[in-house]
């Protein structure tokens, strides 16, 4: 089982003036000077303050794991991805390390409601969980989630409600192949 939030390093402060330009440094990361304008186009409608952080969680988080399913996929081994994408109210973004209360069932857990409010989705945490103990008890994590193959790609969209989907990294994939 492999995933991330959709925004781990959304959070991270974006370049400023003294460092070196926004092009710069997400050559650095390895988008390549050629991607640079796809990637700030497709991720237009978080704002420029949240095109570094979205960079540092694609080069990060998002393909490595791409890789590592795609890898595996390829010799058939049982993988299954995911993508929490549910947006806390707090922070306005799936940011690092969010869907650990809703995996672990810990929305009431002291702390918690700081970073996920007052009214946290109950089904998401009660769904994710249910999926990651089977996961840790039978390797699988049951329906309604499908193995990631290389036809498919079939990712877990964990979000208010959580759904499966084809292929849905598809474009960050694209973005970031060398």
């Amino acid at each position: 089982m492999l995933g991330f939030t959709a925004h781990e390093f959304n959070g991270f402060p974006a370049p400023t003036p003294a460092q070196p330009p926004l092009p710069v440094l997400l050559d650095a990361l390895g988008l390549g000077v050629d991607r640079i304008h796809a990637f700030t186009a497709a991720y237009a409608a978080g704002g420029p303050d949240r095109l570094f952080g979205q960079a540092l969680t694609d080069a990060t988080f998002r393909v490595p794991s791409l890789a590592v399913a795609d890898a595996r996929a390829a010799r058939e081994r049982p993988t299954w991805l995911y993508e929490f994408a549910w947006e806390s109210p707090v922070t306005t973004m799936a940011s690092h390390c969010l869907d650990l209360p809703y995996a672990f069932d810990l929305l009431d857990a002291e702390g918690v409601a700081a970073v996920v409010g007052d009214a946290p989705p109950r089904g998401l945490a009660d769904a994710m969980h249910r999926a990651w103990v089977a996961f840790v008890r039978d390797q699988d994590p049951g329906e309604p989630w499908p193995r990631y193959t290389a036809a498919e790609r079939s990712t877990m969209v964990w979000d208010t409600v959580p759904r499966v989907e084809r292929d849905p990294l598809r474009r960050i994939r694209e973005l970031w192949s060398v």
